[in-house]
């Protein structure tokens, strides 16, 4: 039985290779917590959306891009009946979005046509897994059911819904049915790290009190120490996620938006406004240079001022397009998302 393995991105895929795997390895490459993401029963203007975006942030090209998702697609196209998918992903954010992807293409088959399709129980971030330790994973992977399929189908509907009401009530319905947080806490569990990785995708709407999604609050608090460096900062946020998932590219962005609009949260020290590296520059200067808090950003922080009414919204979550005139916000005491339009919460019927 030929096998195909996906797994997150470059990294782990060399490290997958390193262990001479059976099989064939591919890279699932794709930041889909950034930008948007329809859903993707029409694959080629799936590649389309993702591609425009990827070369919007100056990360690629359009058709760079393009290629490469065809590639990625057409490799798991190609996979029969007779063959075995080994899905290695992590527990974070980044990788849960993508695995849920792959199970809801998998789902979509008829079922003669779908491959046999396993799990590894990866409590750990595969690109630090040594060639020994990925074998053991894969000896221990676990075979997925129609329950698993159906579950990773919804989170991804929920996930490319146009409001995020769904993406809430599978994350609920998640920690009903899924008994188990990590694999090593049950041996039958496949998907412990779904509703978690869900919850903390809720957690990137903007707050209700301030207008700060979590990852912008991390970054802004990190600096009431004092400037400090983006590659510090990095860190700091970095340290605050139970599992990390922002990559270098994305955090850079997230710092320049947080620079940008009519009231700055965050600037270099003589007040200019931070600019996110070109991935085919050199970035060392952007890494070392010291940036800081404005006292703007002070004032979101403590609860103050409110960020999107500053400087606006534009931002999409999956197949949700946030902005100004009507987005939805993160209730941090009741754990749930609420509607606002026109700035303001809204009222039942709005």
């Amino acid at each position: 039985m030929p096998s195909l393995h996906f797994t997150n991105g470059d990294h782990a895929a060399a490290r997958l290779r390193a262990a001479e795997l059976p099989g064939d390895v591919v890279p699932w490459r794709d930041v889909l917590h950034d930008g948007p993401v329809p859903p993707d029963e029409d694959e080629r203007g799936f590649r389309e959306t993702r591609a425009e975006f990827l070369a919007s942030r100056g990360w690629t090209s359009v058709p760079a891009a393009t290629a490469m998702l065809t590639a990625r697609d057409a490799q798991l196209a190609a996979v029969s009946g007779t063959d075995e998918v080994v899905l290695w992903f992590e527990p974070d954010l980044f990788d849960q979005l993508q695995l849920v992807q792959l199970l809801a293409r998998l789902a979509r088959r008829p079922m003669l046509a779908r491959p046999a399709i396993t799990i590894v129980p990866a409590d750990c971030f595969l690109g630090e897994v040594l060639p020994n330790r990925a074998s053991m994973l894969h000896t221990a992977r676990r075979t997925l059911t129609r329950r698993d399929l159906d579950q990773g189908h919804s989170a991804w509907g929920a996930f490319t819904a146009s409001t995020p009401d769904a993406l809430a009530a599978m994350a609920d319905r998640l920690d009903e049915e899924v008994v188990a947080r990590t694999y090593s806490d049950d041996t039958m569990v496949r998907l412990p790290h779904l509703a978690a990785a869900l919850r903390r995708l809720l957690e990137e709407y903007p707050g209700e009190e301030d207008g700060l999604s979590r990852t912008e609050r991390q970054l802004c608090e990190v600096l009431t120490g004092g400037s400090t460096t983006p590659e510090h900062l990095f860190e700091g946020c970095q340290l605050a996620e139970s599992w990390r998932w922002l990559g270098d590219r994305s955090f850079a962005w997230y710092l320049e938006r947080l620079s940008s609009g009519a009231e700055p949260l965050v600037t270099r020290p003589n007040g200019t406004r931070i600019i996110a590296p070109l991935p085919d520059t050199d970035g060392r200067a952007f890494w070392e240079q010291r940036v800081q808090l404005t006292p703007f950003g002070a004032r979101v922080l403590a609860g103050r001022a409110d960020a999107v009414a500053a400087n606006g919204l534009d931002r999409w979550i999956g197949a949700v397009h946030c902005t100004m005139e009507r987005h939805w916000r993160w209730d941090p005491h009741r754990g749930r998302v609420v509607p606002w339009c026109g700035g303001r919460r809204a009222a039942v019927g709005d």
